[in-house]
């Protein structure tokens, strides 16, 4: 009886931990400043199409006109195959423009919402923390990205 017992509490544990171990690997959108949106432009330097998120990675002026690297999360690979991307959608020296939620920490990174690329196409490997759709919406309604400036930022409503 007693080790029946014990042999029920480890099973319970074991099922327990593995119930909540997906929803604790993921990490918080709280290091993103999603009350702003910016412009940044570039040429591709890598595209990792990954799990648990993609990145796109750029190089691109800062803010003192220095040539440097930008890195944009994106969706996992199911999610962004959801909205037509795939591990060619961006190729190496291609020019972009990513408009992304930044760090709220000043790096040169953020979380990605859509990318115009360089044949005016668009391509949303964002996760679930922009509504591409509507943010693109609102860029065209603004003229902001007919008008848009490198490192150019308006708030995400």
């Amino acid at each position: 009886m007693k080790t029946s017992t014990i042999r029920s509490a480890a099973l319970a544990a074991l099922l327990g931990g593995a119930c909540v171990m997906p929803a604790a690997a993921h990490h918080s959108f709280a290091m993103f400043d999603l009350t702003t949106h910016k412009l940044v432009e570039g040429r591709v330097t890598e595209w990792n199409y990954n799990n648990p998120h993609s990145w796109l990675i750029i190089e691109g002026l800062d803010a003192e006109g220095e040539m440097t690297t930008w890195s944009f999360e994106g969706a996992a690979r199911v999610h962004a195959a959801r909205q037509g991307v795939n591990g060619n959608t961006f190729g190496k020296g291609e020019f972009v423009r990513v408009v992304m939620s930044p760090l709220r920490d000043g790096r040169n990174a953020g979380a990605v919402c859509f990318v115009v690329k360089e044949d005016g196409s668009m391509a949303r490997p964002n996760d679930g923390i922009c509504d591409s759709s509507a943010v693109i919406d609102a860029w065209r309604a603004n003229g902001w990205l007919d008008d848009g400036k490198h490192l150019d930022v308006h708030a995400a409503d």
